[in-house]
């Protein structure tokens, strides 16, 4: 009987949730289709087949969904870009991260483009999208810093050269949010940016 009542009372818990990720999903695609500033809450409420007072009872507006939807976001960035392994060459740590960096940009597109929008007119959004970019690009900084203290970088100005990295993957990264493509040509493209990344920063017996 205990476990009977204890599945009854998390049926409403259940359908909350089910409500919630088809509103979110179902934006994503509207903002994918249309942007961001132009999608309404009639054609998310739409195409997730529920009517305005279900979408009201779970978000305050538009706004506040897309800001549920890059918090989801903001929690997967360690997650997602956790190392396969502590033994890899500094080399495959790198490109692993760097696909991981790109596989990021490229699965997540939906919302990264929709907050983009947003951030246009909302400085809350940007600095929503400043912690994320924070986030990933940290890894970087790290590698290089550390790689300096041991000896393995040639001489450079650190910052700027940090700044560069991140600028240089950033800009491939919104290249894939306008164009997704394949694991294979990310996993291509990671490659070819380790290949830059190490060859002009570490020196070649690193």
């Amino acid at each position: 009987m205990k476990m009977a009542k204890s599945q009854e009372t998390t049926k409403p818990d259940r359908r909350k949730t089910l409500n919630q990720d088809q509103i979110m999903m179902c934006a994503i695609e509207v903002f994918s289709e249309i942007g961001y500033m132009k999608a309404t809450v009639k054609d998310i409420t739409t195409k997730a087949n529920v009517g305005h007072g279900t979408f009201y009872h779970y978000f305050k507006n538009k706004n506040d969904l897309l800001d549920r939807l890059v918090d989801e976001l903001i929690e997967k960035v360690d997650h997602d870009l956790q190392p396969k392994t502590l033994t890899e060459s500094l080399y495959e740590t790198m490109k692993d991260e760097a696909h991981k960096i790109l596989d990021y940009y490229n699965q997540n597109r939906g919302v990264l483009l929709a907050l983009k929008e947003a951030m246009m007119v909302d400085q809350h959004f940007k600095d929503k999208w400043l912690k994320i970019s924070e986030s990933l690009f940290k890894r970087i900084e790290r590698d290089i810093k550390g790689s300096i203290k041991k000896g393995y970088c040639h001489n450079m100005n650190v910052d700027v050269t940090i700044r560069a990295l991140a600028c240089m993957f950033e800009g491939y990264c919104h290249h894939l949010m306008r164009q997704p493509t394949s694991q294979m040509e990310t996993q291509k493209a990671a490659e070819s940016l380790t290949d830059l990344c190490y060859k002009a920063v570490f020196k070649l017996e690193a």
